[in-house]
Protein backbone atom coordinates (compact mmCIF):
# COMPACT_ATOMS: atom_id res chain seq x y z
CA UNK A 1 0.00 0.00 0.00
CA UNK A 2 1.39 3.41 -0.75
CA UNK A 3 2.38 5.79 1.89
CA UNK A 4 -0.19 8.11 0.28
CA UNK A 5 -3.02 5.53 1.07
CA UNK A 6 -2.15 5.10 4.51
CA UNK A 7 -2.84 8.91 5.50
CA UNK A 8 -6.21 8.84 3.86
CA UNK A 9 -7.70 8.35 7.03
CA UNK A 10 -6.40 11.15 8.57
CA UNK A 11 -7.20 13.62 5.77
CA UNK A 12 -10.42 12.89 6.14
CA UNK A 13 -10.77 13.30 10.06
CA UNK A 14 -8.47 16.22 10.04
CA UNK A 15 -11.09 18.05 7.27
CA UNK A 16 -13.83 17.18 10.06
CA UNK A 17 -11.78 18.48 12.92
CA UNK A 18 -10.63 22.19 11.44
CA UNK A 19 -14.73 22.30 10.48
CA UNK A 20 -15.72 21.74 13.84
CA UNK A 21 -13.04 24.22 14.90
CA UNK A 22 -14.38 27.21 12.71
CA UNK A 23 -17.96 25.96 14.29
CA UNK A 24 -16.86 26.81 18.05
CA UNK A 25 -14.44 29.85 16.80
CA UNK A 26 -12.04 28.73 19.03
CA UNK A 27 -9.64 26.22 20.93
CA UNK A 28 -8.41 25.75 24.34
CA UNK A 29 -6.54 22.51 25.32
CA UNK A 30 -9.46 20.88 27.34
CA UNK A 31 -11.45 20.52 24.31
CA UNK A 32 -9.51 17.81 22.91
CA UNK A 33 -10.78 15.13 24.62
CA UNK A 34 -14.16 16.48 24.72
CA UNK A 35 -14.79 16.87 21.06
CA UNK A 36 -15.39 14.11 19.39
CA UNK A 37 -13.60 15.14 15.98
CA UNK A 38 -10.51 15.92 17.88
CA UNK A 39 -10.96 12.79 19.59
CA UNK A 40 -11.09 11.19 16.61
CA UNK A 41 -8.41 12.69 15.19
CA UNK A 42 -6.08 11.79 17.68
CA UNK A 43 -7.31 8.18 16.82
CA UNK A 44 -6.59 8.27 13.25
CA UNK A 45 -2.94 9.69 13.75
CA UNK A 46 -2.54 6.78 16.44
CA UNK A 47 -3.25 4.11 14.08
CA UNK A 48 -1.33 5.44 11.46
CA UNK A 49 2.17 5.33 13.35
CA UNK A 50 0.71 2.16 15.10
CA UNK A 51 0.84 0.45 11.24
CA UNK A 52 4.36 1.19 11.30
CA UNK A 53 5.02 -0.82 14.57
CA UNK A 54 3.47 -4.33 13.81
CA UNK A 55 5.99 -5.68 12.10
CA UNK A 56 8.07 -5.87 14.77
CA UNK A 57 8.45 -8.83 17.39
CA UNK A 58 8.32 -6.78 20.73
CA UNK A 59 7.50 -7.94 24.04
CA UNK A 60 3.97 -7.36 25.43
CA UNK A 61 4.91 -4.83 28.00
CA UNK A 62 7.64 -2.88 26.14
CA UNK A 63 4.84 -2.83 23.05
CA UNK A 64 1.96 -1.35 25.45
CA UNK A 65 4.12 1.60 26.66
CA UNK A 66 5.20 2.31 22.87
CA UNK A 67 1.73 2.36 21.94
CA UNK A 68 0.82 4.62 25.01
CA UNK A 69 3.71 6.84 23.49
CA UNK A 70 2.29 7.28 20.35
CA UNK A 71 -1.26 7.87 21.55
CA UNK A 72 0.07 10.77 23.62
CA UNK A 73 2.49 12.12 20.91
CA UNK A 74 -0.87 11.49 18.32
CA UNK A 75 -2.37 14.06 21.29
CA UNK A 76 0.12 16.59 21.19
CA UNK A 77 0.27 16.79 17.49
CA UNK A 78 -3.14 17.00 16.89
CA UNK A 79 -3.07 19.82 19.80
CA UNK A 80 -0.21 21.70 17.95
CA UNK A 81 -2.24 22.05 14.79
CA UNK A 82 -5.34 22.78 16.30
CA UNK A 83 -3.43 25.31 18.50
CA UNK A 84 -2.05 26.78 15.25
CA UNK A 85 -5.25 26.84 13.00
CA UNK A 86 -6.83 28.82 15.72
CA UNK A 87 -5.19 31.81 15.77
CA UNK A 88 -6.33 32.11 12.30
CA UNK A 89 -10.06 31.93 12.83
CA UNK A 90 -10.18 35.80 13.23
CA UNK A 91 -9.36 38.64 10.77
CA UNK A 92 -7.86 41.52 11.50
CA UNK A 93 -10.93 43.58 12.62
CA UNK A 94 -10.95 40.38 15.09
CA UNK A 95 -14.33 38.84 13.19
CA UNK A 96 -14.67 35.59 12.76
CA UNK A 97 -13.69 34.18 8.64
CA UNK A 98 -16.06 32.86 6.83
CA UNK A 99 -15.31 28.97 6.42
CA UNK A 100 -14.11 28.87 2.66
CA UNK A 101 -11.42 31.76 3.87
CA UNK A 102 -10.25 30.00 6.96
CA UNK A 103 -9.71 26.49 5.12
CA UNK A 104 -7.71 28.41 2.42
CA UNK A 105 -5.68 30.07 5.46
CA UNK A 106 -4.97 26.62 7.14
CA UNK A 107 -4.54 24.50 3.97
CA UNK A 108 -0.80 24.85 4.65
CA UNK A 109 -1.20 23.57 8.06
CA UNK A 110 -3.09 20.86 7.15
CA UNK A 111 -0.84 19.48 4.60
CA UNK A 112 2.37 20.29 6.94
CA UNK A 113 0.95 17.70 9.85
CA UNK A 114 -0.38 15.44 7.79
CA UNK A 115 0.94 14.94 5.01
CA UNK A 116 4.51 16.02 5.26
CA UNK A 117 5.19 15.80 8.93
CA UNK A 118 3.34 13.11 8.91
CA UNK A 119 5.15 10.93 6.79
CA UNK A 120 8.30 11.47 8.12
CA UNK A 121 7.03 10.83 11.79
CA UNK A 122 5.29 7.64 10.52
CA UNK A 123 8.79 6.89 8.92
CA UNK A 124 10.56 7.41 12.24
CA UNK A 125 8.00 5.61 14.43
CA UNK A 126 8.89 1.94 12.35
CA UNK A 127 12.73 2.65 12.64
CA UNK A 128 12.28 3.45 16.46
CA UNK A 129 10.20 0.39 16.92
CA UNK A 130 12.66 -1.70 14.92
CA UNK A 131 15.38 -0.32 17.85
CA UNK A 132 13.32 -0.90 20.68
CA UNK A 133 12.79 -4.26 19.70
CA UNK A 134 16.77 -4.94 18.85
CA UNK A 135 17.42 -3.45 22.31
CA UNK A 136 14.63 -5.93 23.95
CA UNK A 137 16.83 -8.88 22.52
CA UNK A 138 20.36 -7.18 23.83
CA UNK A 139 22.77 -9.63 25.74
CA UNK A 140 25.86 -8.34 27.84
CA UNK A 141 27.97 -11.11 26.38
CA UNK A 142 27.48 -9.20 23.00
CA UNK A 143 28.41 -5.81 21.82
CA UNK A 144 26.99 -3.36 19.51
CA UNK A 145 27.93 -2.04 16.36
CA UNK A 146 26.35 1.16 14.97
CA UNK A 147 25.53 0.63 11.01
CA UNK A 148 24.41 2.97 8.55
CA UNK A 149 22.82 2.01 5.50
CA UNK A 150 26.00 2.05 3.48
CA UNK A 151 24.78 4.22 0.43
CA UNK A 152 24.72 7.42 -0.82
CA UNK A 153 21.51 8.61 1.03
CA UNK A 154 23.42 8.36 4.23
CA UNK A 155 23.67 11.75 5.96
CA UNK A 156 28.04 12.32 6.51
CA UNK A 157 27.54 12.61 10.31
CA UNK A 158 25.87 9.15 10.34
CA UNK A 159 28.78 7.72 8.09
CA UNK A 160 31.60 9.05 10.90
CA UNK A 161 29.09 6.49 13.22
CA UNK A 162 29.73 3.59 11.10
CA UNK A 163 31.22 0.70 12.76
CA UNK A 164 31.33 1.70 16.30
CA UNK A 165 31.55 -1.13 18.53
CA UNK A 166 31.07 -0.74 21.96
CA UNK A 167 29.90 -3.05 24.54
CA UNK A 168 25.92 -2.59 25.04
CA UNK A 169 25.99 -0.94 28.71
CA UNK A 170 28.52 1.48 27.49
CA UNK A 171 27.52 5.22 27.60
CA UNK A 172 27.21 6.08 24.36
CA UNK A 173 23.92 3.97 23.56
CA UNK A 174 21.70 6.04 26.15
CA UNK A 175 22.52 9.01 23.97
CA UNK A 176 22.56 7.93 20.08
CA UNK A 177 21.08 4.42 19.84
CA UNK A 178 19.91 4.95 16.40
CA UNK A 179 17.79 6.33 15.11
CA UNK A 180 19.15 9.74 15.32
CA UNK A 181 17.15 11.91 12.80
CA UNK A 182 13.64 12.04 10.98
CA UNK A 183 14.42 9.37 7.95
CA UNK A 184 17.22 7.79 9.84
CA UNK A 185 18.07 4.24 8.13
CA UNK A 186 20.43 3.23 10.56
CA UNK A 187 20.75 0.09 13.28
CA UNK A 188 22.61 -1.09 15.93
CA UNK A 189 23.02 -4.85 15.76
CA UNK A 190 24.90 -7.26 18.52
CA UNK A 191 28.29 -8.64 17.13
CA UNK A 192 30.53 -11.42 19.02
CA UNK A 193 32.62 -10.06 21.15
CA UNK A 194 36.47 -9.82 19.92
CA UNK A 195 35.38 -10.20 16.48
CA UNK A 196 35.85 -6.28 15.97
CA UNK A 197 38.27 -4.02 17.83
CA UNK A 198 36.20 -1.75 20.35
CA UNK A 199 35.91 1.58 19.45
CA UNK A 200 37.04 4.75 21.63
CA UNK A 201 34.11 5.43 23.65
CA UNK A 202 34.87 9.15 24.11
CA UNK A 203 35.81 9.94 20.30
CA UNK A 204 32.24 7.89 19.62
CA UNK A 205 30.38 10.08 21.75
CA UNK A 206 31.82 13.11 19.97
CA UNK A 207 31.05 11.82 17.31
CA UNK A 208 27.21 11.10 18.01
CA UNK A 209 27.31 15.20 19.30
CA UNK A 210 28.06 15.80 16.14
CA UNK A 211 25.72 14.06 14.31
CA UNK A 212 22.80 15.21 16.27
CA UNK A 213 23.52 19.15 16.41
CA UNK A 214 22.14 21.68 13.87
CA UNK A 215 21.89 25.44 15.94
CA UNK A 216 19.15 27.05 14.07
CA UNK A 217 18.02 30.47 13.61
CA UNK A 218 17.07 30.65 17.39
CA UNK A 219 20.48 29.23 18.71
CA UNK A 220 18.44 25.86 20.11
CA UNK A 221 19.79 22.70 18.70
CA UNK A 222 17.72 21.15 16.44
CA UNK A 223 18.59 17.79 16.70
CA UNK A 224 19.46 17.01 20.40
CA UNK A 225 16.03 15.64 20.66
CA UNK A 226 17.03 12.47 19.14
CA UNK A 227 19.56 11.93 21.65
CA UNK A 228 17.49 8.92 23.64
CA UNK A 229 17.01 5.48 23.06
CA UNK A 230 13.72 3.61 22.59
CA UNK A 231 14.48 0.61 24.20
CA UNK A 232 15.76 2.20 27.38
CA UNK A 233 12.83 4.76 27.57
CA UNK A 234 10.63 2.61 26.10
CA UNK A 235 9.69 5.63 23.91
CA UNK A 236 8.55 5.56 20.57
CA UNK A 237 9.21 9.40 19.58
CA UNK A 238 11.72 11.69 21.02
CA UNK A 239 10.53 13.15 25.28
CA UNK A 240 11.81 16.55 23.81
CA UNK A 241 9.70 16.56 20.87
CA UNK A 242 8.63 20.39 19.66
CA UNK A 243 5.11 19.31 20.39
CA UNK A 244 6.07 19.48 23.72
CA UNK A 245 7.02 22.59 23.95
CA UNK A 246 3.41 24.30 22.03
CA UNK A 247 1.61 26.33 24.97
CA UNK A 248 -1.20 24.00 27.12
CA UNK A 249 0.91 20.80 25.62
CA UNK A 250 1.22 19.98 29.65
CA UNK A 251 -2.27 20.33 29.83
CA UNK A 252 -2.95 17.68 27.02
CA UNK A 253 -0.79 15.44 28.22
CA UNK A 254 -2.30 15.56 31.81
CA UNK A 255 -5.77 15.07 30.34
CA UNK A 256 -4.33 12.19 27.86
CA UNK A 257 -2.74 10.30 30.69
CA UNK A 258 -5.68 9.98 32.64
CA UNK A 259 -6.60 7.03 30.31
CA UNK A 260 -4.16 5.19 32.17
CA UNK A 261 -4.48 6.90 35.65
CA UNK A 262 -6.52 4.60 38.50
CA UNK A 263 -9.24 6.32 39.69
CA UNK A 264 -9.29 4.98 43.53
CA UNK A 265 -13.02 5.86 43.78
CA UNK A 266 -13.75 3.20 41.99
CA UNK A 267 -12.32 0.83 44.03
CA UNK A 268 -12.67 2.18 47.60
CA UNK A 269 -16.38 2.34 48.50
CA UNK A 270 -15.70 3.35 52.41
CA UNK A 271 -13.83 6.24 53.85
CA UNK A 272 -10.43 3.82 54.42
CA UNK A 273 -9.72 0.78 51.95
CA UNK A 274 -10.16 -2.71 52.96
CA UNK A 275 -7.15 -5.23 52.43
CA UNK A 276 -9.59 -6.55 49.39
CA UNK A 277 -9.60 -2.77 47.88
CA UNK A 278 -6.12 -2.15 48.59
CA UNK A 279 -5.11 -5.49 46.35
CA UNK A 280 -7.75 -4.91 44.09
CA UNK A 281 -5.68 -1.26 43.45
CA UNK A 282 -2.56 -3.02 43.22
CA UNK A 283 -3.64 -5.63 40.88
CA UNK A 284 -5.24 -3.56 38.37
CA UNK A 285 -2.02 -1.06 38.81
CA UNK A 286 0.04 -4.18 37.26
CA UNK A 287 -2.67 -4.26 34.91
CA UNK A 288 -2.21 -0.87 32.88
CA UNK A 289 1.56 -1.12 34.06
CA UNK A 290 2.99 -4.23 32.70
CA UNK A 291 6.46 -2.75 32.28
CA UNK A 292 6.26 -2.60 36.16
CA UNK A 293 6.23 -6.72 36.25
CA UNK A 294 8.29 -8.84 34.16
CA UNK A 295 5.87 -11.78 34.42
CA UNK A 296 2.96 -10.00 35.82
CA UNK A 297 1.26 -9.72 39.61
CA UNK A 298 0.47 -13.05 40.72
CA UNK A 299 -0.73 -11.70 44.85
CA UNK A 300 -0.98 -9.24 46.92
CA UNK A 301 -0.56 -10.25 50.58
CA UNK A 302 -0.23 -8.54 54.45
CA UNK A 303 1.49 -10.12 57.10
CA UNK A 304 2.49 -9.08 60.21
CA UNK A 305 6.54 -9.75 59.38
CA UNK A 306 9.24 -7.81 61.85
CA UNK A 307 12.19 -8.38 59.81
CA UNK A 308 10.88 -6.26 56.55
CA UNK A 309 8.51 -3.39 55.55
CA UNK A 310 7.26 -4.81 52.32
CA UNK A 311 8.20 -7.20 50.02
CA UNK A 312 8.96 -8.48 46.67
CA UNK A 313 9.30 -12.22 45.72
CA UNK A 314 9.16 -14.29 42.92
CA UNK A 315 10.22 -18.38 42.82
CA UNK A 316 12.72 -19.74 40.64
CA UNK A 317 13.70 -23.28 39.64
CA UNK A 318 17.25 -23.78 41.01
CA UNK A 319 17.48 -26.21 38.12
CA UNK A 320 16.98 -24.15 35.16
CA UNK A 321 18.10 -21.01 37.07
CA UNK A 322 14.41 -19.88 35.49
CA UNK A 323 11.64 -17.65 37.15
CA UNK A 324 8.52 -19.68 37.69
CA UNK A 325 5.13 -17.84 37.99
CA UNK A 326 4.98 -13.48 38.56
CA UNK A 327 5.54 -11.61 41.32
CA UNK A 328 4.17 -11.51 44.75
CA UNK A 329 3.78 -7.96 47.21
CA UNK A 330 3.70 -8.26 50.63
CA UNK A 331 3.13 -5.30 53.27
CA UNK A 332 3.70 -5.91 56.56
CA UNK A 333 1.15 -4.33 59.47
CA UNK A 334 4.00 -4.75 62.03
CA UNK A 335 4.35 -1.39 63.93
CA UNK A 336 8.33 -0.31 63.84
CA UNK A 337 8.32 1.53 67.15
CA UNK A 338 11.54 3.09 66.85
CA UNK A 339 9.62 5.60 63.88
CA UNK A 340 6.84 5.06 64.22
CA UNK A 341 5.84 3.63 61.13
CA UNK A 342 3.69 1.20 60.54
CA UNK A 343 3.89 -0.13 56.41
CA UNK A 344 0.18 -1.58 55.97
CA UNK A 345 -1.64 1.15 57.94
CA UNK A 346 0.34 4.29 56.41
CA UNK A 347 -0.47 3.11 52.69
CA UNK A 348 -3.85 2.48 53.71
CA UNK A 349 -4.34 5.74 54.71
CA UNK A 350 -2.41 7.37 51.64
CA UNK A 351 -4.60 5.80 49.66
CA UNK A 352 -7.96 7.40 51.57
CA UNK A 353 -6.12 10.53 51.59
CA UNK A 354 -5.61 10.48 47.75
CA UNK A 355 -9.16 9.56 47.48
CA UNK A 356 -10.56 12.38 49.37
CA UNK A 357 -8.05 14.84 47.36
CA UNK A 358 -6.42 16.05 50.56
CA UNK A 359 -2.25 15.91 51.43
CA UNK A 360 -0.44 12.84 52.35
CA UNK A 361 1.43 12.73 55.85
CA UNK A 362 5.16 11.67 55.42
CA UNK A 363 4.88 8.49 56.60
CA UNK A 364 1.99 8.07 54.34
CA UNK A 365 4.10 9.17 51.15
CA UNK A 366 7.19 7.12 52.13
CA UNK A 367 4.73 3.67 52.38
CA UNK A 368 4.43 4.34 48.52
CA UNK A 369 8.01 5.49 47.74
CA UNK A 370 8.76 1.61 49.49
CA UNK A 371 6.58 -0.39 47.53
CA UNK A 372 7.70 1.00 44.70
CA UNK A 373 11.37 0.37 46.20
CA UNK A 374 10.10 -2.95 45.58
CA UNK A 375 8.12 -2.94 42.33
CA UNK A 376 11.39 -1.62 41.01
CA UNK A 377 12.60 -5.33 42.27
CA UNK A 378 9.66 -6.72 40.35
CA UNK A 379 10.58 -4.60 37.13
CA UNK A 380 14.01 -5.64 36.50
CA UNK A 381 15.10 -7.93 33.78
CA UNK A 382 18.13 -9.87 36.30
CA UNK A 383 17.99 -13.40 36.46
CA UNK A 384 18.07 -14.92 39.66
CA UNK A 385 21.67 -14.84 41.14
CA UNK A 386 22.96 -15.20 44.62
CA UNK A 387 25.16 -11.77 45.47
CA UNK A 388 27.82 -11.47 47.71
CA UNK A 389 27.54 -9.05 50.93
CA UNK A 390 29.16 -6.38 49.15
CA UNK A 391 27.12 -6.68 45.77
CA UNK A 392 23.72 -7.14 47.80
CA UNK A 393 24.56 -3.35 49.54
CA UNK A 394 25.35 -2.12 46.04
CA UNK A 395 22.14 -3.38 44.48
CA UNK A 396 20.14 -2.09 46.88
CA UNK A 397 21.77 1.13 47.34
CA UNK A 398 21.03 2.02 44.06
CA UNK A 399 17.89 0.25 43.88
CA UNK A 400 16.82 2.64 46.84
CA UNK A 401 18.66 5.74 45.94
CA UNK A 402 16.81 4.99 42.39
CA UNK A 403 13.38 4.31 44.36
CA UNK A 404 13.60 7.68 45.44
CA UNK A 405 14.28 10.03 42.67
CA UNK A 406 11.63 8.18 40.42
CA UNK A 407 8.60 6.99 42.99
CA UNK A 408 6.36 10.50 42.05
CA UNK A 409 5.49 8.87 38.87
CA UNK A 410 4.16 5.90 40.84
CA UNK A 411 2.07 8.15 42.86
CA UNK A 412 0.66 9.55 39.77
CA UNK A 413 -0.61 6.96 38.66
CA UNK A 414 -3.35 6.60 41.35
CA UNK A 415 -3.62 9.72 41.19
CA UNK A 416 -1.97 11.50 44.05
CA UNK A 417 0.89 13.67 44.15
CA UNK A 418 4.46 13.79 46.01
CA UNK A 419 4.65 16.62 48.30
CA UNK A 420 7.28 15.53 50.35
CA UNK A 421 10.44 14.06 48.04
CA UNK A 422 12.91 16.56 49.14
CA UNK A 423 12.54 14.94 53.09
CA UNK A 424 12.34 11.38 51.87
CA UNK A 425 15.43 11.92 49.96
CA UNK A 426 17.38 12.76 53.57
CA UNK A 427 15.33 11.37 56.04
CA UNK A 428 14.02 8.07 54.32
CA UNK A 429 13.43 4.70 56.78
CA UNK A 430 14.99 2.36 54.27
CA UNK A 431 18.89 1.71 53.60
CA UNK A 432 19.46 4.86 55.76
CA UNK A 433 23.27 4.97 56.01
CA UNK A 434 23.44 3.55 52.83
CA UNK A 435 21.74 6.57 51.21
CA UNK A 436 23.58 9.34 52.82
CA UNK A 437 26.41 7.89 52.44
CA UNK A 438 25.93 7.39 48.80
CA UNK A 439 24.35 10.60 48.59
CA UNK A 440 27.38 12.54 50.11
CA UNK A 441 29.62 10.36 47.71
CA UNK A 442 28.10 12.11 45.31
CA UNK A 443 27.65 15.43 46.08
CA UNK A 444 31.46 15.67 46.84
CA UNK A 445 32.14 14.49 43.48
CA UNK A 446 29.87 17.34 42.59
CA UNK A 447 27.70 14.89 40.84
CA UNK A 448 23.94 15.81 40.29
CA UNK A 449 21.86 13.43 41.54
CA UNK A 450 19.33 13.14 39.14
CA UNK A 451 21.87 12.44 36.51
CA UNK A 452 23.33 9.94 38.31
CA UNK A 453 19.56 8.54 39.04
CA UNK A 454 18.85 8.56 35.04
CA UNK A 455 21.80 7.12 34.65
CA UNK A 456 21.68 4.41 36.72
CA UNK A 457 18.63 3.40 36.35
CA UNK A 458 19.03 1.55 32.98
CA UNK A 459 21.62 -0.76 34.45
CA UNK A 460 19.65 -2.03 37.63
CA UNK A 461 16.97 -3.10 35.33
CA UNK A 462 19.47 -4.99 32.78
CA UNK A 463 21.40 -6.54 35.39
CA UNK A 464 22.25 -5.39 38.80
CA UNK A 465 24.61 -7.82 39.57
CA UNK A 466 27.42 -5.61 38.17
CA UNK A 467 25.75 -2.39 39.49
CA UNK A 468 28.37 -2.40 41.72
CA UNK A 469 31.13 -1.74 38.38
CA UNK A 470 28.56 0.53 36.93
CA UNK A 471 28.81 2.83 39.86
CA UNK A 472 32.32 2.85 40.08
CA UNK A 473 33.06 3.68 36.49
CA UNK A 474 30.47 6.74 36.18
CA UNK A 475 31.51 7.90 39.72
CA UNK A 476 35.20 8.21 38.10
CA UNK A 477 33.87 9.50 34.72
CA UNK A 478 31.98 12.20 35.73
CA UNK A 479 33.57 13.34 39.24
CA UNK A 480 34.42 17.49 38.97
Amino acid sequence: MAIENKFKGVLKTVEKAFKKLHQNGKYTPEDLLKTKEYKNLIKETSSVFESAILDNDIPEAMLKSLKEDIFIFSGLKTHAQLFEASSLLLTDENKKKSFSQFSKDVSKIKENYNQNYLEAEWQFAGSSAQSAANWADVSSDYDLQYRTASDDKVRDSHAILHNVTLAADDVFWIYYYPPNGWRCRCLAIMVRKGKFDVSDSKKSIANGEKATSQIGKDGKNKLAIFRFNPGLTKKIFPPEHPYTKVKGAKAVVKELKKENTIDLADFIKGEDPTNNEMKAILLKYADISPEDFRRGLDDVKFLKSTSYMMQHAMYHNRNSGEWVGGSIITLSSHEFSSIKFNPLEEFRGGLAAIKSGKKMTFNQEYSFESLWHEILHAKTKTPPKKLSTIGTKNMETVNQFVARHTYPDFIKKLGGEAIHQKEILENGYGYKSWITDFRANLKNRKIDEKKAAKHLMPFLMEDYSTIGSKVTKYLNENTK
